[in-house]
């Protein structure tokens, strides 16, 4: 069994870091706010999911993948959900966190959707989703005589499923279990050794593309600074003798600089210069900038003046052992 962790998509930290810091008066204030509102309900049915799979017990090895983006000869993208593989056979997962009725119209190929009020909306279809990844998976392991099946999961617990074609299984994430199980008792053949299973991993996130950050926007639009999280990101926190400190309700923390710092590197770019730093998170010694960027022991490039660090991905987590409290 080897069960992939699902890390937060970069567009979700990039909607996070904006969301911290957009003035409300920014004409997309409310469309950036919407756009995370949905990555964060998608990302939060994916974890849900994602327990299901650490309470399976499969009779045969298996291996759970999250978030493949693969692309096809027309180098149109294939976003995976989840992917689970075992040696009898493959299932490709879509996962949806959204209430309200769900109709799945077969003909239109659209999800709809009727919300407790009334309001109706349309989705892309879910089931047609998950078909093209399956027929795209068929295509690229056609030398594998595996069988692959495909399902919807809704992690929305209060979501009702309706009318829907009976091409693909839907249903809500506590009957992944028993589908599974079924699964197990329909292929009983075993078609992959461990090393091809492994081979076929291997194959798919060699093959995996992953997020781009979205492209920036002009930082005139946000506030910049390290943000005090207890004054809900609107005071900026000043820095001296290594800790930042709020002047407004007096919170004050070495760590705080983590995030913003990772606010900076999506926001704005993946390097900083010691100017760049003092300009952004208003540091008036060149001195004081310099041992900042140099305690945490970042790449760099350049000679001492002109010296460029590069951001390290998974930014908050490397910069944790650097921090005194830790």
């Amino acid at each position: 069994m080897k069960i992939a962790i699902r890390e937060k998509p970069v567009k979700l930290i990039w909607f996070e870091a904006l969301k911290r810091r957009l003035f409300e008066e920014d004409p997309d204030f409310s469309y950036y706010n919407e756009q995370f509102r949905r990555f964060d309900a998608g990302f939060a049915g994916e974890r849900r999911v994602d327990r299901e799979w650490l309470e399976l017990v499969c009779p045969y090895t298996f291996l759970v993948l999250h978030n493949l983006i693969l692309m096809n000869s027309a180098q149109h993208s294939h976003q995976l959900d989840t992917l689970f593989i075992c040696s009898n056979f493959m299932l490709v997962v879509e996962i949806k966190n959204i209430n309200g009725r769900l109709d799945f119209d077969d003909i239109t190929h659209q999800c709809i959707r009727t919300k407790p009020d009334g309001t109706v909306e349309g989705f892309p279809n879910a089931i047609t989703q998950t078909q093209r990844h399956m027929q795209f998976l068929k295509v690229i392991l056609q030398n594998y005589s595996l069988p692959i099946e495909g399902a919807v999961i809704i992690a929305n617990s209060s979501a009702i499923i309706a009318s829907h074609p009976n091409t693909i299984p839907i249903f809500h994430v506590s009957g992944l279990q028993k589908h599974l199980h079924s699964l197990f008792k329909q292929y009983t053949q075993t078609i992959l050794s461990d090393e091809q299973l492994t081979g076929i991993a291997q194959l798919l996130l060699s093959r995996h593309q992953p997020s781009k950050i979205p492209a920036a926007i002009e930082s005139s639009r946000f506030r910049q600074g390290v943000l005090c999280p207890k004054c809900k990101y609107k005071s900026q926190m000043h820095y001296a003798r290594g800790i930042w400190r709020c002047l407004y309700c007096q919170y004050a923390s070495e760590e705080i600089f983590a995030e913003a710092l990772q606010d900076y590197q999506y926001l704005v770019r993946p390097t900083i210069t010691n100017k760049q730093l003092r300009e952004f998170f208003g540091i008036h010694s060149s001195d004081a900038a310099n041992r900042l960027l140099r305690k945490f022991l970042f790449p760099y490039t350049g000679s001492y003046k002109n010296r460029v660090y590069r951001l390290p991905e998974n930014l908050v987590e490397y910069m944790k052992p650097f921090f005194s409290s830790s």
